[in-house]
């Protein structure tokens, strides 16, 4: 248990690089993320790019929740445009949710790298009449148990962006039944 733990916390920072980036405000990067099986999604300066598979269709929303279908700009009524404002910000809070939990995954990893740190002085300790490899376990299985805890916060704010990632699903599909233009792109059936 206590190695697939570690591995988890590694593979954790690694994650982290890729979302070190707050990626509204980074000028010319593109991003891939998407929850759907149909559709590509791109961020480009502070539009996301929503692209089916077949680059047949290309939908722009941009920063200040503009629409567009294949380069036409779209109008919007009031109910509209608030729907694709709460599309777009959903959007970019999963991001920003699934970065701090990269963040919070690289920290655990740095506490990781210190139980290992501490077997080995832990080791050097035991040469010492006062300390066995029972307190040495003792010690380790100590932070083992605390840095699990951790884990399992972790994961649980994980499964927290699974239901973000449906309700952005839904409102995905809730644009489909509001604005007809996007009704008729196969990414949005």
């Amino acid at each position: 248990m206590r190695v697939y733990l570690l591995s988890f916390i590694i593979l954790s920072v690694i994650a982290t690089s890729i979302y070190g980036v707050d990626y509204k405000k980074k000028k010319d990067h593109e991003h891939n993320f998407s929850v759907l099986d149909n559709v590509e999604i791109d961020i480009e300066d502070d539009s996301i790019i929503l692209m089916d598979k077949d680059c047949r269709d290309e939908v722009e929303i941009t920063g200040e929740y503009d629409l567009y279908v294949n380069g036409k700009e779209i109008e919007l009524n009031n109910d509209q445009r608030k729907l694709v404002k709460e599309y777009y910000e959903m959007y970019f809070e999963i991001i920003d949710y699934a970065k701090r939990i990269g963040l919070e995954g690289a920290r655990l990893g740095v506490e990781g790298a210190a139980i290992g740190v501490k077997a080995v002085a832990g080791v050097f300790k035991m040469l010492s009449a006062d300390y066995d490899s029972e307190d040495l376990e003792a010690e380790l299985e100590e932070k083992a148990e605390e840095l699990e805890k951790k884990a399992e916060v972790l994961e649980d704010r994980a499964e927290d962006i699974e239901a973000m990632a449906e309700e952005l699903e839904d409102l995905h599909f809730a644009l489909a039944e509001k604005i007809e233009a996007l009704g008729d792109l196969e990414m949005f059936r």
